[in-house]
């Protein structure tokens, strides 16, 4: 029976060519993308799924407020680890580690610059899930100086050779490290990835003992069936027991004067497996993702398998009174209703079968193209396992029931006496169940054009708003600690030449100023977090800021090595109305006691980190040079030639350190990254989610324009003109497209002005052009989807359509 039902589908499909092709690729189309989508899903949720002990590994991050400002930072105190260790019983292992974003490292003749260095406790291997392919895992990070080196990372160095035991240069000060070790490359679905792990004794920083200064990662492990919330309990006492009492020591004031001022500090613990999705902390490990736009990306598949759904029902009750007839005159000589609706079934499951292997090559084939859109590395191995064929299969079957579910019910409803009589259209004209699909169609269609175009007048906002300083054409120098002795030479031949107009050392450019410490004012013995920015006297030429009161570090005074400059947020916070020689004490750079300073200026407020968040407070002072960045304002013209007058002086000054360079727009523009990706994604989609759903009103239209054809055959024997009878035509369609209109418009609005231009900081309006534009797009498409048919029939002879009457 089955088998019958299936030949005769495939009969019917080669005698409506043009019909099958319209269904199968709609389907096609729809299955294609929804199962993309699916892929890039599944990637985001795989995140440190590899772990063995995923799920008993949690991270410790501080929380807290100081005045108005609110952290959230993924660092914690060095002696974290060890007093989970030994305090909580709950904890089966702990470890810490920090990260070195770029350091140079060279080997006889070739130089790099590693983008990632991790510096870790010995345990590394023990606690993590990493293959080892060479070497020792559990001594691997033992004793000062040890590298262990990606499989990757080998293979540009050494080639060939074998990497155990090579000594190669790390840093500006070139210290030699012995690699003891080869460590299969990361997964790419890792929250922690590296280039090189270096040995914790080699940082001076592992053995700090001090609970009020955060420059480490802290990861435990909890014994099984042990209780998580224990720990939490821990932790609570830490702040009291530890962080408290270096509170009082350094600040002179106890933890409940701390709380009493409005001020609040505690250190938390999320799951490792929540860290990728569910986890947007300052200094994270990596950029994480977005469970919000998980949903979105689901949402959207579905809708878009919605759509090529609704295009097989559409398409199929446009050819309801040919098949309606097919059905009248399979009742009259006997067939049941259950062997017609398995007929029919059959029919759409066969074309969700093709559709679904056509899509499995598209898939093939597109699959690069939506890595690069979506700045992903997928493969196709997911289709290695043999589970996922099968699923696909079902899939499949699915898709075509529901498919065609209305088709097969509806057509064999029909009473075949109604049916050869000729009493079936006037049924089916009154159908709302099929104006209903479209209203549906479209409104997914237009909240997804308003989406688009909100997503990118957001990007164009932020890549083009005023950050409060000249941010093109300012190269970000990496590694100009290596110039040592020779950073003054470097500096005053680069400002020899007309390229370039200024050059400053710092300790990090924006967006990536993210030292701070707490600082606190002489006259009202108030406490302040603010980010502290070391500068040189020429930084103000090089980043074009602006001074609101005072001055700028100047030569001419020797006494500025002892000032600060402000941004006007934390002139601000700190409650001044004028600048009188105010004094701010704090900790600045490596004193250990709390030293006082003069507040000579208050610059502008400028972003020194993402949009996401407003200005925080800033202190800036001066440093000696050279600093671990360099700024370098260029000026206008051919930047290729002044990249490489600049590399040219660097090799002359660097001792053969690598040439790395950055430019401070490109840095702000990443930091977007996941937001470019969800508007690109988001327009790719929305253009084939239109596609789709065009194809279920250009079956609509085929629906409406065979139903009326005695009408409009009529209209124009009576002399009704072309223009008037597709403006006849048209109208429903457009009463249709506008009705979704009035309902995707403000729902969209809403969500995309309450859960996504919510989370930045500095925002765009929706404006109602923009809604109204949508809204235009959508009837203009709708215009020309059906003016095919309209035009077809209103031009057809009237004769044509009578006589068959």
């Amino acid at each position: 029976m089955l088998k019958n039902y299936f030949f005769t589908a495939w009969r019917i499909m080669g005698r409506q060519k043009g019909y099958t092709a319209i269904n199968i690729l709609g389907l096609s189309l729809g299955i294609a993308a929804s199962i993309l989508i699916s892929i890039y899903i599944i990637d985001e949720l795989s995140y440190d799924k590899f772990q063995k002990d995923g799920k008993r590994i949690y991270r410790v991050f501080m929380q807290g407020q100081m005045q108005d400002h609110s952290f959230e930072v993924a660092m914690t105190p060095a002696p974290m680890a060890q007093a989970l260790k030994d305090e909580v019983p709950e904890v089966e292992d702990a470890i810490r580690f920090g990260i070195f974003k770029t350091m140079p490292i060279q080997y006889e003749d070739k130089t790099f610059t590693e983008e990632r260095i991790i510096v870790s406790d010995p345990n590394f291997f023990d606690f993590f899930t990493f293959e080892v392919l060479q070497g020792n895992p559990k001594t691997a990070l033992e004793g000062p100086d040890k590298l262990v080196i990606t499989e990757s990372g080998a293979k540009k160095y050494f080639g060939d050779e074998d990497p155990i035991g090579k000594i190669i240069l790390r840093g500006s000060e070139k210290r030699a490290n012995e690699i003891t070790a080869v460590v299969a490359d990361p997964p790419q679905n890792s929250h922690i990835t590296f280039d090189m792990l270096l040995s914790g004794e080699s940082w001076g920083y592992m053995k700090n003992e001090q609970w009020s200064s955060s420059n480490l990662y802290t990861y435990f492990k909890i014994h099984p069936g042990a209780d998580a919330n224990k720990v939490q309990e821990a932790l609570g006492i830490f702040i009291t027991k530890y962080f408290g009492v270096e509170l009082e020591r350094f600040m002179g004031i106890s933890l409940e004067q701390f709380k009493a001022a409005g001020n609040s500090a505690g250190f938390y613990m999320q799951p490792m497996l929540d860290i990728h999705l569910h986890s947007n902390l300052q200094e994270e490990i990596k950029p994480t993702g977005n469970i919000q736009y998980l949903y979105i990306f689901g949402a959207v598949a579905l809708f878009i398998i919605f759509i090529a759904c609704i295009n097989f029902m559409n398409l199929s009750t446009a050819r309801s009174a040919n098949r309606a007839k097919e059905v009248g005159v399979r009742k009259s000589v006997g067939a049941i209703r259950s062997r017609l609706i398995g007929q029919f079934l059959s029919e759409s499951v066969l074309y969700s079968l093709i559709s679904t292997f056509i899509a499995t090559i598209l898939i093939v084939v597109l699959l690069r193209p939506f890595n690069n859109l979506a700045g992903k590395s997928m493969d196709l191995w997911i289709f290695m396992n043999p589970l996922v064929p099968l699923g696909l299969i079902v899939f499949a079957v699915l898709i075509g029931i529901i498919a065609g579910s209305y088709p097969a019910f509806y057509l064999t409803s029909f009473n075949p006496a109604n049916v050869l009589k000729g009493k079936i259209r006037n049924g089916a004209k009154r159908s709302t169940f099929r104006n209903g699909l479209v209203i549906f169609q479209f409104f997914i269609s237009i909240s997804l054009i308003i989406s688009s175009m909100v997503v990118y007048k957001q990007l164009k906002y932020i890549q083009h708003k005023n950050l409060g300083f000249e941010k093109e054409n300012v190269i970000n120098l990496l590694h100009t600690m290596s110039l040592e002795k020779n950073a003054k030479a470097f500096k005053d031949e680069v400002l020899q030449y007309p390229d370039f107009i200024a050059a400053s050392f710092a300790n990090r450019l924006p967006p990536n100023i993210d030292w701070n410490s707490v600082f606190k004012t002489m006259d009202t013995q108030q406490d302040f977090l603010c980010n502290l920015y070391f500068v040189d006297h020429d930084h103000l030429d090089a980043m074009g800021y602006q001074m609101a009161l005072g001055r700028f570090f100047s030569r001419d005074f020797l006494s500025d090595s002892s000032a600060v400059i402000v941004n006007e947020t934390a002139f601000r916070q700190m409650g001044w109305k004028e600048l009188d020689g105010q004094k701010i004490s704090g900790f600045w750079g490596d004193n250990d006691e709390p030293v006082e300073r003069t507040v000579i200026g208050v610059i502008g407020d400028f972003n020194f980190q993402s949009l996401h968040h407003n200005v925080r407070p800033l202190i800036m002072t001066l440093s000696a040079e050279p600093n671990y960045e360099m700024a370098i304002k260029l000026s206008p013209g051919n930047v290729g030639e002044k990249i490489a007058l600049l590399e040219s002086i660097w090799k002359k000054h660097s001792n053969g350190n690598a040439f790395e360079y950055t430019f401070i727009d490109a840095n702000f523009d990443a930091l977007f990254r996941s937001e470019q990706k969800m508007g690109n994604i988001i327009l790719v989609f929305t253009i084939l989610a239109i596609s789709i759903a065009c194809l279920g009103l250009f079956g609509l239209a085929a629906f409406t324009t065979e139903q009326r054809s005695k009408e409009i055959s009529i209209r124009k024997a009576l002399g009704a003109t072309m223009p008037q009878l597709v403006t006849i035509l048209s109208k429903d369609f457009t009463i249709l497209v506008l009705f979704s209109f009035i309902i995707a418009g403000p729902l969209t609005y809403y969500i995309m002005n309450q859960f996504w231009l919510q989370n930045f900081a500095y925002r765009t309006d929706i404006d109602i052009l923009m809604i109204l534009g949508a809204g235009l797009i959508s009837i203009f498409i709708a215009w020309l989807t059906v003016s095919y048919q309209s035009f077809k029939t209103a031009a057809s002879n009237p004769v044509d359509y009578l006589r068959n009457d």
